[in-house]
């Protein structure tokens, strides 16, 4: 492959779709750019699209998952247990909230956090449980959410790349107390930031609605279409709304997440398809039985022992190439911050050491075109088998 035949794929591409730049457009001539109309209605079809009835929008996954740990108490003297093998904002919001995270290993086959290391870590200080769904692949809904039960612990998912995700044929909330998923740039689907509570418990959520406006007692909409001037605090809130503008964007995305996830779901398949022979070099994603993935990432693991070079050496041949490669993630115990505050070692999780050297996300979106995953996958081919033992 020459330099004049290198082709340029990012990692991750996005493209608006017409129908989000009409409600922009829409949203900007009416006047109304914070929480209001666009946003109740985002809420209403979030919420149908998961077959639930309550959602909340937020102004971030982040933000989301803070104020549920919140209001269930998950404050000083608390802890919640999640995975090291997660991004920041997990660990950020049970810290913000005021518990000590407690992170359980994970399974290396499907990169979530391990039920049996959850059961280990539950104690009687133990607020809840916070899974997460890495690349939309779901947890363990059934062993976790048995713990969860037998414990009296609520289970709160981090669905944050899990939109699509499906766990025996429902959506994840359907087997959570709570679960927040992130409307991020990169995500399945995006409002360029936010995110959203969605569960079964109406109270949560309408509490959630409350405290994300400051907790004032009637909201900017509600002032405004009653003429009412005065308003009370009754509560400790958080700015944390989703703005109307935000709002119209993923009502535009909407439209196309049906036709998204087939695309995702058909990339996939042709990437397993064309990689199958490589399985000397490196595992492929998969599922299995009543799993069934959300296809956020195309997430493979390398077999080092089989390469002269490691992860990072590979991701840079890729480049080379002009393939951007990523990393999803690295854990969180190799960030200075949470090792030196939460006495965080690699040896505390020996799976999530092993299999976290190992991952390499490949370009992965619904515009990556047939010739261009063609390539990736030649490329790969070519690197790995170059750099063979």
């Amino acid at each position: 492959m020459s330099g004049e035949n290198k082709k340029r794929i990012p990692l991750f591409d996005l493209v608006l779709e017409q129908a989000a730049k009409e409600e922009v457009h829409a949203c900007l001539d009416s006047g109304w750019l914070t929480s209001g109309p666009r946003v109740e209605m985002l809420e209403k079809r979030v919420a149908e699209f998961l077959g639930m009835e309550h959602a909340a929008a937020v102004s971030s996954c982040t933000t989301g998952l803070q104020i549920v740990l919140s209001i269930l108490g998950a404050g000083r003297g608390k802890e919640v247990i999640t995975s090291p093998y997660t991004f920041a904002g997990t660990i950020e919001a049970i810290m913000h909230a005021g518990a000590r995270p407690v992170l359980a290993d994970i399974n290396p086959s499907t990169l979530n956090v391990d039920p049996d290391d959850i059961e280990r870590k539950i104690t009687d200080k133990t607020a809840a449980v916070v899974p997460v769904d890495i690349a939309g692949y779901p947890c363990d809904y059934g062993r976790i959410g048995a713990l969860c039960e037998t414990a009296g612990i609520p289970l709160i998912s981090d669905s944050a790349h899990a939109i699509a995700a499906t766990y025996q044929s429902q959506s994840v909330p359907h087997h959570t107390d709570t679960s927040i998923y992130s409307f991020y740039s990169t995500k399945n689907l995006t409002c360029g930031e936010g995110g959203m509570v969605v569960s079964k418990h109406k109270e949560l959520i309408e509490t959630i609605k409350l405290l994300r406006r400051h907790a004032l007692s009637v909201s900017t909409k509600e002032r405004s279409d009653s003429g009412r001037a005065g308003y009370d605090i009754h509560h400790l809130g958080f700015k944390a709304n989703l703005s109307d503008l935000h709002a119209a964007v993923g009502l535009g995305q909407l439209t196309v997440l049906e036709k998204n996830q087939c695309e995702r779901s058909r990339l996939a398949d042709r990437y397993r398809e064309i990689l199958s022979d490589l399985d000397q070099f490196c595992e492929l994603p998969g599922q299995r039985g009543e799993y069934g993935h959300g296809w956020h990432l195309f997430i493979i693991k390398l077999h080092l022992p089989r390469l002269r070079i490691d992860r990072d050496q590979l991701l840079k041949e890729m480049l080379d190439y002009g393939i951007e490669c990523g990393v999803h993630f690295q854990p969180l115990y190799e960030f200075s911050f949470f090792r030196d505050t939460l006495a965080l070692t690699e040896e505390q999780f020996p799976q999530t050491s092993a299999v976290s050297k190992r991952v390499l996300s490949l370009p992965f979106y619904p515009g990556l075109s047939d010739s261009d995953l063609e390539y990736v996958c030649d490329t790969l081919r070519n690197v790995l088998t170059k750099n063979s033992n």
